[in-house]
């Protein structure tokens, strides 16, 4: 069964760097079908609450051509990216109109992988409801691309490695990409209870011949997210791996947390799952 892979657009100041991840997946899973969405707002969120009023015709029309252009911009990015990379026959533009964190949940439910911007602390409402839709409500395996070009994506893969369902998950659905990386990290940090064994499928990817590397520290008063981050960056990590852990909604924690350093950072692509 062929794999698929939707890319959720939403900012055109992002969609460069986000197809440019997509690309360099699709590549690496050998995926033939990518599905890259729009989730257009239906109704202004100005005027959503009964006390905020009715809006006025002017309200409509700004907002009428807020909608149509960031469509219109996306829409082109997409089209001249489909064609520079040769896809015309595996991508394919699709624009949905609603309610923006109920068609990301249904259209990332039916994706094997869903590659979404990095959000950002002023972003719209809808960008985190995006992000919601995908790694909470779906519970799909979400790919956050950093908001600046990146060469590789997934040769040289980190793994933040801490038993966790959610990261047993993330690295089952990124095994066909570890299984041809040219070299797989396990960082591993430790708090002085015990060495933290690596699960099986180390083992695994070292029986077919990925070169495996164990990168262990011991975590200090400092700050864990940082730790994780500079020791992947040392590991030349072009993708990082790791659990969203249990916190109920990631999107909201993107700031405050191990996880949000190393995203506020921005600096390699996330492969996370919850």
């Amino acid at each position: 069964m062929s794999m698929r892979i939707l890319v959720v657009l939403d900012r055109p100041d992002t969609v460069t760097f986000t197809l440019e991840v997509a690309g360099q997946l699709a590549d690496r899973f050998a995926c033939r079908d990518i599905r890259l969405l729009h989730p257009q707002l239906e109704d202004d969120p100005d005027f959503r609450a009964p006390d905020e009023g009715m809006p006025t015709r002017e309200d409509r029309l700004r907002f009428a051509r807020s909608v149509s252009d960031r469509a219109d911009r996306l829409r082109a990015a997409c089209a001249d990216w489909i064609t520079a990379s040769g896809r015309t026959a595996t991508a394919r533009w699709i624009e949905i109109a609603g309610d923006v964190q109920k068609i990301v949940a249904r259209e990332a439910a039916n994706a094997d992988l869903t590659v979404l911007s990095r959000p950002r602390p002023k972003d719209p409402a809808f960008v985190g409801q995006a992000f919601t839709g995908a790694l909470y409500d779906a519970q799909s395996t979400v790919v956050i691309a950093p908001l600046h070009h990146h060469p590789t994506v997934g040769a040289r893969p980190v793994i933040a490695w801490r038993p966790s369902h959610a990261l047993e998950r993330a690295i089952a659905s990124a095994t066909p990409l570890l299984s041809r990386a040219e070299v797989v990290t396990w960082v591993i940090g430790e708090g002085g209870h015990g060495t933290v064994e690596l699960p099986p499928v180390a083992a695994q990817l070292e029986s077919r011949g990925v070169r495996t590397v164990v990168d262990r520290f011991t975590l200090d008063d400092g700050d864990p997210g940082e730790q994780i981050r500079a020791h992947a960056l040392a590991a030349q990590a072009d993708l990082l791996i790791m659990g969203s852990y249990t916190h109920p909604r990631f999107v909201e924690w993107l700031f405050g947390g191990p996880t949000r350093d190393i995203l506020a950072h921005g600096t390699l692509p996330i492969l996370t799952h919850h």
